[in-house]
């Protein structure tokens, strides 16, 4: 259930590094199982890409459970929960495609913002499209009403397409996708909140029972890592309950004798009613190991709401164990997990390995792309700098090489320093930049463009003592 989520994320990664928006109104086929997609005319049809990314979160939002988040069907993320494909749900992911819901309309509003007033859609998607001036509205309160709207859908779709379009506003898709992130992210935070003493986390799943997974059992605390890291990374989780559910990983979750994050507690028995996984071991595979994937996505969760030392604790706990040959009996990598000896097992899983790239390169040195513009927005700690008073990166950005270089003469720490000035070390001259609400800087790519594209550009960013940042040069 949760391959509509990646395409998406993936996507809106490529425009903020590229800025090349345009590529999300391209037509493209359908796949109908080996086929194409076609009209009832025999007409191949082709949406654009826009479309096609508003069509598998329109259905994720319908397709819920009886507690009235996405069904889990066959598995989530974790291919072990496969044994819930009929009353199980998967509240983590829910969270994932809420965040999504709520970008895509961040995106209609740039496209707006860019002169484009509507977006062509197939005529079926407009039965998912509730909120939209002259539909009926449904009740988001009711999952009958959800999955009867979701009927309607496939019905309408179940063989071919009837190939007429309808022109949809971007201010009026806009309001319908934030009405469906409010409703699922509303939810989450109230209804899957568990409360504990002194803290308390994210309820992630429900079982093919219907039941809560998470929460107080009588074989002791069940919880999930999977069920922190969405609420937490979408911005859905309050900043209380962040630091509530920060907590209850340490206290359930970290391993003691080696620190890094377990996948869930002990169920202590098997889970026929949820999935294969707790047929393992505990501390083997998905039942409970130290998972580098969800462990190293988490981290950017906490990352994207500013715990820097905590994220940091995370992925040092994975790298302490891949560098101690010793436990993990490996040459150092990245491996999928870390079993219950501490021993790492499959070398460098891509989807740890490509988290781990990301998260160092533009959380961590805060180095990425916003709508095709430049931020740096590092997050390093004293602990990162060592006894250095610099650091540096080399990364390519809008067809460019660079080496950025940070420079803290007083060993500052994350959340005590703002970035200074960006001088250009090859002409001596400061970049013009502007200040993010959010943190750091941001260089309009128009500038960026005015470089060579060879040999690398070395900037030389100074992180200067205080939280408020220095004026913006001129444009």
């Amino acid at each position: 259930m949760d391959h509509g989520v990646w395409p998406a994320h993936t996507t809106l990664l490529y425009v903020d590094q590229t800025g090349d928006v345009e590529f999300v109104l391209k037509p493209r086929e359908y796949f109908r199982d080996p086929h194409l997609l076609r009209t009832r005319r025999g007409k191949v049809y082709r949406g654009s890409v826009f479309e096609h990314l508003l069509i598998q979160h329109l259905t994720a939002f319908f397709n819920v459970g009886e507690h009235n988040v996405c069904r889990l069907e066959g598995a989530d993320w974790n291919d072990g929960l496969d044994m819930a494909p009929h009353r199980g749900e998967s509240v983590a992911f829910s969270a994932f495609y809420a965040w999504n819901l709520k970008r895509l309309a961040e995106f209609a509003e740039t496209l707006r913002r860019r002169g484009i007033k509507s977006v062509r859609l197939a005529e079926e998607v407009g039965l998912l499209l509730d909120r939209l001036p002259g539909q009926r509205r449904l009740n988001y309160r009711s999952p009958t009403a959800k999955r009867a709207c979701l009927q309607r859908y496939l019905h309408a779709v179940s063989h071919d397409l009837s190939g007429r379009m309808i022109s949809v506003r971007l201010e009026e898709l806009r309001a319908d996708l934030l009405a469906k992130y409010e409703d699922t992210a509303s939810r989450i935070r109230e209804q899957e909140w568990i409360r504990t003493a002194g803290g308390g986390f994210f309820n992630g799943y429900y079982d093919n029972d219907g039941k809560r997974v998470e929460g107080p059992h009588r074989l002791g605390m069940r919880m999930t890592l999977t069920g922190q890291v969405f609420p937490i990374m979408s911005g859905i989780a309050t900043d209380h309950q962040v630091d509530r559910a920060i907590a209850s990983v340490i206290r359930f979750l970290r391993d003691r004798r080696w620190g890094g994050l377990r996948l869930n507690t002990d169920f202590k028995e098997v889970q026929p009613a949820l999935g294969r996984a707790f047929s393992f071991a505990y501390g083997e595979k998905e039942n409970g190991a130290i998972f580098s994937h969800m462990a190293v996505m988490y981290a950017c969760a906490l990352y994207a709401r500013r715990r820097t030392q905590e994220a940091r604790k995370v992925w040092q706990a994975l790298y302490h164990l891949a560098t101690t040959p010793s436990v993990a009996k490996i040459f150092p990598c990245l491996p999928e997990y870390f079993n219950a000896e501490g021993r790492g097992m499959y070398g460098y899983l891509t989807g740890s390995a490509s988290w781990l790239i990301a998260m160092l390169l533009t959380q961590v040195y805060g180095i990425r792309g916003e709508l095709g513009d430049l931020v740096i927005d590092p997050q390093l700690t004293r602990e990162d700098f060592g006894t250095r008073r610099t650091l540096a990166v080399n990364a390519p950005f809008a067809n460019r090489a660079f080496r950025f270089t940070f420079m803290n003469p007083q060993r500052l720490d994350a959340g005590h320093y703002a970035v200074g000035r960006i001088v250009n070390e090859r002409t001596g001259s400061e970049m013009p930049c502007v200040r993010r609400a959010g943190g750091g800087i941001r260089i309009a790519r128009r500038h960026l463009a005015r470089l060579p594209t060879h040999p690398a550009t070395f900037f030389t960013i100074a992180l200067n003592r205080g939280h408020k940042q220095i004026d913006p040069l001129p444009k």
